[in-house]
C-alpha cells in the first residue's frame, strides 16, 4: 500500500505525524493503534461501521461500481467458470484447481462425508429432539454443538487446520439436509446409505438429494443450486463472518467459530431477509384482484407508512446488488419459459414498478429479493432460507476463520468509562442508561 503522513495537532498545541495508508481500491487509513499510542487518544465508533479491522483480499464489495469480487474477480465471471468447489479453492487459494487438485479435494470431502455410526446416531437423537416446526437455525446450531463436542476441530496448526476445514465442509450440507428431511418430516437418508460418496461424490447432487430424493435431481435443479451457493459464498466482513473471527481469536476451533457465525445469522437484521420477501410475495398472492395492481398497491402502502420493502437496499450498494441482478435473469428465464411460480412473478413484476419510482433510484433488489424464490424452487421450506444462506456462506467462513489463525491477538475492543466512581450504595442512583428496569411491577418502599 501506499502512505503518506497526516499531522494531528492536539489542543494542547503538540503536533504528531500520523502515517495514513492507501489501498489500491482507494480507501484511505488511518492505524488506530499508531494514533493510541502516539496521542494518547482513542477513536470512538460504538458501531464499528467507521472501523476497518480487516486487511482482506478474499472478497471486495465495490460500492461505486456496484460489483462483487471474489479474489478480485467480479461475480459474473466466478458464475460462468466456476462451481461451487471451484469457488471454495479459489477463495482459499486464490487461484482456480487443476484437475489433479479438484480431483484430490472431492476425494477428500468423499472420506470426510462418509460418517461413523456414533456420529451419524448423535445427530439423529439431537436433531430428532427438536420438533419439526422448531426454528431450523436452533437444530443446526444444536448439530453443529454435538460435532464440537464429539470432534471440536482445534486449528494450532496447518495438519489440524486441512482437517478441519475437510470436515466441516463435507460434513455441513449433511447436516443441513438431515434437518431439511427433518422439518418435511422425511425420514433421514443420507448420502452414504445410498452409496453416493466415493468417485460416485457430488457435493451439491448430494444436498439435493437429501432435498429433493436421490436419483431425482435434474441438470436444470443442480445448475441453480451451484449458482446460488456461488453467489453466497462470501461478501466482505459481514457481522456473522466477523462474528467467527472474533471467536477464533480466543483460541476456539472450527465448529465453534462456525456456531457464532450462524447465531449471528439467526437475528432479524443480517440473515433471514430472503424469508421475510416470502412472506411479503404470500401477502401480495394471497390479495384478492389484479396482481400488478396487488403489487402496485403493497409498494404505495409502504411509501405512505414508510415502512421498508423486504429484499430492498444494501449498506454498501446504493443501486442493484450484482448477485440480484445475475439472480433476476435466471427468475426472468424461468418465467418465460413458463417454468416460474407465482413467487417468481410477483418479484420480476415488482422490480419492474420499482424501477419506475424515483423514491427508488438507489435502494434496488438485493440477493435476497431474489434468492428465496429460487430456493424455494428447488424445495427448500421458507423457514430454511438462512439454513441454506449459512450452508453456502460456509466457504467464506472457513477461509476467513483459517486467515484469522495467522494472528495470535485477541479482537478485544476497548469501552470508555463514563460512570460514577467511589460510591458507597446509598449514594447510587436509579439507572437512566435506557436498560429496561428489572423490577417494574414492584413499589421500592423500605421494609418494615
Amino acid at each position: 500500500m501506499e502512505h503518506s503522513h497526516l499531522t494531528i495537532i492536539l489542543p494542547d498545541g503538540s503536533s504528531h505525524p500520523i502515517p495514513i495508508y492507501l489501498t489500491k481500491t482507494g480507501q484511505t487509513l488511518i492505524c488506530g493503534k499508531t494514533v493510541a499510542k502516539t496521542t494518547g487518544y482513542q477513536i470512538y465508533d460504538s458501531e464499528l461501521r467507521h472501523t476497518t479491522t480487516e486487511l482482506a483480499s478474499l472478497s471486495y464489495l465495490d460500492a461505486g461500481a456496484l460489483e462483487l469480487y471474489y479474489r478480485g474477480i467480479p461475480i459474473q465471471l466466478v458464475v460462468d467458470n466456476c462451481d461451487y468447489l471451484d469457488t471454495i479453492i479459489l477463495l482459499y487459494e486464490s487461484h482456480l484447481p487443476s484437475q489433479e487438485e479438484k480431483q484430490w479435494f472431492k476425494e477428500q470431502l468423499a472420506k470426510n462425508s462418509l460418517l461413523d455410526q456414533k456420529i451419524i446416531k448423535g445427530l439423529k437423537s439431537v436433531i430428532s429432539s427438536f420438533s419439526p416446526h422448531a426454528n431450523p437455525v436452533a437444530i443446526l446450531s444444536s448439530g453443529l454443538s454435538y460435532l464440537s463436542g464429539e470432534c471440536s476441530l482445534p486449528l494450532r496448526n496447518q495438519g489440524e487446520q486441512l482437517e478441519a476445514i475437510l470436515k466441516a465442509l463435507a460434513i455441513t450440507p449433511i447436516l443441513v439436509g438431515m434437518i431439511l428431511q427433518h422439518v418435511k418430516q422425511q425420514p433421514l437418508v443420507l448420502p452414504q446409505d445410498v452409496g453416493c460418496y466415493g468417485q460416485n461424490y457430488d457435493y451439491i447432487n448430494n444436498l439435493l438429494g437429501m432435498i429433493c430424493g436421490f436419483g431425482k435431481v435434474t441438470d436444470e435443479q443442480r445448475s441453480l443450486m451451484d449458482t446460488l451457493m456461488v453467489l453466497h459464498a462470501d461478501a466482505g466482513l459481514s457481522p456473522s463472518t466477523f462474528a467467527a473471527k472474533q471467536n477464533i481469536s480466543n483460541g476456539t476451533g472450527m465448529w465453534r467459530s462456525l456456531i457464532s457465525a450462524l447465531n449471528a445469522l439467526s437475528g432479524d437484521k443480517h440473515g433471514g431477509a430472503n424469508f421475510r420477501v416470502l412472506q411479503m410475495f404470500q401477502e401480495i398472492a394471497a390479495a384478492d384482484g389484479d396482481l400488478e395492481e396487488n403489487i402496485r398497491n403493497y409498494i404505495q402502502q409502504s411509501l405512505d407508512k414508510k415502512q421498508k420493502i423486504p429484499g430492498l437496499g444494501h449498506i454498501e450498494f446504493k443501486g442493484i446488488d450484482p448477485r440480484a441482478r445475475i439472480l433476476s435473469k435466471i427468475c426472468n428465464q424461468m418465467v418465460e419459459e413458463g417454468k416460474g411460480d407465482t413467487f417468481m412473478h410477483i418479484a420480476r413484476e415488482m422490480h419492474k414498478q420499482i424501477d419506475t419510482i424515483p423514491y427508488f433510484d438507489k435502494i434496488k433488489p438485493n440477493v435476497d429479493f431474489y434468492s428465496g424464490v429460487l430456493w424455494k424452487n428447488l424445495g427448500i421450506p421458507d423457514q430454511l432460507m438462512t439454513v441454506m444462506f449459512y450452508c453456502s456462506r460456509i466457504a467464506g467462513y472457513i477461509a476467513n476463520i483459517c486467515l484469522a489463525t495467522e494472528k495470535s491477538t485477541i479482537v478485544f475492543p476497548n469501552q470508555a468509562y463514563v460512570g460514577k466512581t467511589n460510591l458507597f450504595f446509598n449514594d447510587v442512583e436509579p439507572s437512566t442508561s435506557g436498560v429496561i428496569p428489572l423490577f417494574p411491577a414492584l413499589k421500592h418502599s423500605a421494609v418494615s
